[in-house]
Parts: C-alpha cells; sequence; structure tokens
C-alpha cells in the first residue's frame, strides 16, 4: 500500500494550482498519519457463477442488475473482494475535524488514496485474466448487496468490516468488490 501523492491531490481536486509550503507541510503529515494508522486487512474468495440464475454457485447470493453480468461477460468464475484499511484514520480524521479542518480533508483524502492502493495490491496477487473492480453502487447493482457479500465473506468475523442501515460499510475506508476472471480460451 502505497499512498500516490498525485492521487491524493486528485481526490481534492488539485488542477495545477500552487501548494503553499503549509499546506505542503499538512499533506506529508497527513500522508505519514494514514499510513501509521491504517491497519490494511481484507477476505477475497473465488466462486463460480451460474449466469441463467444469476448466483454465485455454493451461495445464496444472487448479484441482480444486468450491468454486473455484462461486466463479467466471459467469466465463469469471479472473485469476491472486501478489503478495509481500518479504524485508525477514520477516528483521526474525526479528531481532526474539531482541531484541523484541513488536516482532516486531508488525510480524508490520504485514506482513500491508501484504500485503493491496498486494493491494487490485492489485485495483482489474483490469479488468471481479470475484469476491473466492479463494486455495488455502479451501475444497477444495487448497494443493498453489500450486506449479502459481506455475509458471504464473514467480513465482520474475519476483518471487523460491517454494513450498517444505509448499507455503507464500517470502517468507512472499507471496498467490496467484484473481480471477474476470464475464461481461458
Amino acid at each position: 500500500m502505497v499512498i500516490d501523492r498525485r492521487e491524493l491531490l486528485s481526490y481534492l481536486g488539485y488542477k495545477g494550482q500552487e501548494i503553499s509550503k503549509e499546506l505542503e507541510e499538512k499533506i506529508s503529515q497527513a500522508i505519514s498519519l494514514c499510513e501509521k494508522l491504517a491497519t490494511p486487512r481484507s477476505v477475497v474468495k473465488k466462486f463460480k457463477v451460474d449466469k441463467d440464475t444469476k448466483q454465485i454457485v455454493g451461495t445464496t447470493l444472487v448479484l441482480p442488475g444486468e450491468d454486473i453480468w455484462k461486466h463479467i461477460e466471459g467469466c465463469s468464475e469471479i472473485y469476491l473482494l472486501c478489503g478495509t484499511i481500518g479504524f485508525g484514520p477514520e477516528k483521526e480524521i474525526a479528531k481532526n475535524f474539531v482541531r484541523d479542518k484541513t488536516l482532516a480533508i486531508i488525510l480524508d483524502a490520504a485514506a482513500t488514496s491508501a484504500i485503493e492502493s491496498y486494493l491494487d495490491d490485492i489485485e495483482k496477487e489474483l490469479e488468471g485474466t481479470l475484469t476491473s473492480r466492479y463494486s455495488c453502487g455502479y451501475g444497477d447493482l444495487d448497494i443493498k448487496v453489500q450486506k449479502d457479500i459481506c455475509a458471504v465473506l464473514d467480513t465482520f468475523r474475519k476483518i471487523g468490516v460491517f454494513v450498517n442501515e444505509a448499507y455503507m460499510l464500517s470502517p468507512q475506508k472499507s471496498v467490496t468488490a467484484i473481480i471477474g476472471v476470464k475464461d481461458e480460451l
């Protein structure tokens, strides 16, 4: 997991404007804090898919909608993935919203960059020719499916990630994703 400074700046809406020395110091501080406080963990499992029933074989999980099935066209297997960087950065962001809002906002961008980098690292370890990550809330794949993915992966017990009543993940810098494994010809 590497926090990419350019990616962090893009999350902040940076478009080439000059960055003051003070802001540069806060960016460095946020990156350092996030790296220190992040506790990356993940659960990844490979499953066969039944395109006729839209079900993940061996589970009760059904992937509704059409967009996910277009995304994994040519795949008879998928990876279900949940990754998190834990509550550490989230707690620090909350503390800093009281003390230093600018640092809190930069730290939030650093944490977003961190989870994305961590997921990229996980993807590199997976076998096969893969599709890109596809998450609940993309296209017509309902955000509510996150709860089912977390149940199948047993994320609360294994890595401490749970789904709240609004179907959002907690810790906040957590992601569920579906990655197709392309069939070899």
